[in-house]
């Protein structure tokens, strides 16, 4: 390996044997699960093993490492270990492999080699201390794992490593699984003919299976390596990257264990994308600016680059994301409600999720949970969909509706009491213009199905919850080309279907995809096969079932109506 001065990149090309003789490893807390399974494992021996076969002189490439090179001590004793940020998966299934051949092979030398490959004796003579050579900093006991059945003779042959196989650990049941799918490979005569035929494939594996390695000693140029090169598998996610530099800031391995779980069961609870959702709106509430830059440089530079910081790395990053996840889950997720919030306002935050065009307006929620609890949330609420929707529907750029919920950001945190935030002038918006939209032509307007599920909120009693089915349809009661000798060209003249084709009265929730071909029969057979059981969950919907004509007179009177409701709702 050449000399790796800070800001330097280190690559080359390293055969298996020097992989396990020359570099130490650690898997660093921020790294997922092993995850491989029956599959992948297989498919490497049998591609390792057919290249011994067919290319004998031949290299086979089994990926790359993206390291990160640090220097440290074991009883007094300094030494190069690197931060894997890739290849994990490959290297703990070659430590696997290692293992099991020094299990099943009576060669003493061979043996011997393998030993050398998983750890180091100590001797204190020659001041060498043990060490193994992977560390494992991830979770599920791994660590643990390795010094039972991979460290110690014989032990991937131990009858107790089938007792992990169905472990909660992820980790540890795939290890399991490993390791007795390699055990089954090996006495596989189909694939090991003879002694013959294994030995030439651990020769090939230690001296023709490669990986290429990329190092350098800067975190920041580390993970922009990994994900240039990372083509394949399960890249990290900024929230990845997040984790791990807070956890560098942490001054105790306790603190390091307690925030990597927390960090990881909250990613594992919302799924990866929806977590660095959240995240992103953490640093808006921070920032209070719409973000310019991508996810981890806005953390950098905006906010523990701000003078002052807004947040410092470590435990104060790690409690204000603790914090703001319980905002998330009880005000957005109902996980739990709170107690004093009841089921309008659990319908009216489901009822945003489901129809407006984005989620900026969750910031100022969380902001103000955090701030002033449950007080006044329903009336916040109320403030902040009319704001964000009227913005929406009055054409407003998203540029101009983020800026818009900024300011309601920016109003939480400069007032002390809830009646000045409520009395701010930041929820003002275009309301006669917005009225003037609502009582046009609406259909193929985005906002269309919103402003119907707020009808069927408004309509609705709260009483219990608004069951909003997973697939909704805007659906014409009136239809859109009526055939010439169709009841509705008879109740409505050409002009008149033109008029009202595509306006609020003439337009419902259907829970199901339109069918063109029903939606032409008369208004009472079209209540009976294409409204009725496409209806039951939405009140306003189901009002339509109890109108005993559908004429020129009922569709403007119910148009009235539902502008009205609208109107007082704004």
């Amino acid at each position: 390996m050449s000399e790796n001065k800070k800001g330097q990149i280190d690559s080359a090309k390293v055969v298996i044997q020097e992989v396990f003789s020359d570099f130490w490893f650690n898997i660093p807390a921020y790294q997922r699960s092993y995850v491989w399974g029956k599959d992948e494992i297989s498919e490497l021996i049998d591609d390792v093993n057919y290249a011994s076969e067919h290319s004998p002189e031949g290299q086979y490439f089994l990926g790359s490492m993206v390291l990160r090179k640090q220097t440290k001590s074991a009883d007094g004793v300094s030494f190069e270990e690197f931060e894997l940020l890739d290849g994990q998966q490959r290297l703990t299934t070659l430590y696997l492999i290692l293992a099991s051949i020094r299990d099943r092979v009576t060669d003493a030398d061979l043996k011997a080699m393998c030993r050398e490959c998983l750890y180091q004796k100590k001797n204190k003579y020659r001041n060498i201390p043990e060490r193994n050579r992977i560390v494992y900093l991830i979770r599920d006991n791994v660590g643990e794992f390795v010094e039972r059945f991979v460290k110690p003779d014989d032990g991937t042959s131990s009858a107790d490593i089938a007792t992990f196989e169905n472990s909660k650990n992820l980790s540890l049941a795939n290890m399991a699984k490993g390791l007795r799918t390699i055990r089954e490979c090996f006495d596989d005569n189909a694939r090991f003919a003879d002694a013959v035929v294994f030995d030439n494939f651990v020769k090939y594996l230690f001296n023709n299976a490669l990986f290429i390695y990329v190092s350098t000693e800067d975190l920041d140029d580390a993970f922009r390596l990994f994900t240039i090169l990372n083509d394949r598998g399960m890249p990290l996610t900024h929230s990845d990257i997040l984790k791990a530099r807070n956890l560098g800031a942490l001054a105790t391995l306790a603190d390091e264990s307690k925030w990597a779980e927390y960090w990881e069961d909250t990613e594992g609870e919302l799924g990866r994308d929806e977590f660095d959702r959240f995240l992103s709106y953490v640093r808006t509430i921070y920032v209070k600016d719409k973000a310019r830059e991508g996810l981890l440089k806005e953390f950098d530079l905006r906010i523990y680059g701000a003078t002052p910081p807004l947040l410092t790395l470590g435990t104060n990053t790690f409690e204000a994301v603790k914090a703001y996840k319980t905002a998330y889950d009880e005000a957005i997720l109902f996980n739990p409600l709170h107690p004093s919030l009841g089921h309008e306002y659990r319908n009216r935050i489901t009822a945003m999720l489901k129809g407006l065009p984005s989620t900026d307006w969750i910031p100022p929620v969380l902001a103000w949970y955090r701030k002033f609890g449950t007080k006044n949330l329903l009336e916040l609420i109320t403030l902040i969909d009319n704001k964000f929707s009227a913005d929406w529907i009055v054409q407003l750029t998203p540029t101009q509706r983020i800026q818009n919920m900024n300011d309601v950001l920016k109003a939480i945190a400069q007032w002390n009491s809830v009646d000045e935030v409520l009395a701010s002038p930041t929820f003002a918006y275009e309301r006669n213009q917005l009225l003037n939209q609502l009582d046009g032509s609406i259909y193929g307007r985005r906002f269309a199905k919103y402003i119907l599920l707020r009808l069927e909120n408004l309509y609705f009693n709260h009483s219990s919850l608004l069951n909003l089915p997973d697939e909704l349809s805007v659906e014409h009661i009136l239809p859109q080309t009526p055939s010439p000798t169709s009841y509705w060209s008879q109740a409505f003249t050409p002009v008149q279907q033109d008029e009202w084709r595509h306006r609020l009265g003439n337009l419902m929730l259907l829970s199901r995809r339109k069918n063109t071909s029903l939606g032409n029969l008369n208004f009472s057979d079209k209540k009976q096969r294409y409204f009725q059981g496409n209806v039951e969950t939405l009140p306003n919907s189901v009002r339509v079932l109890t109108l005993p004509d559908f004429d020129l007179p009922t569709l403007k009177s119910r148009h009235d109506e539902l502008l009205k409701r609208l109107h007082n709702s704004y």
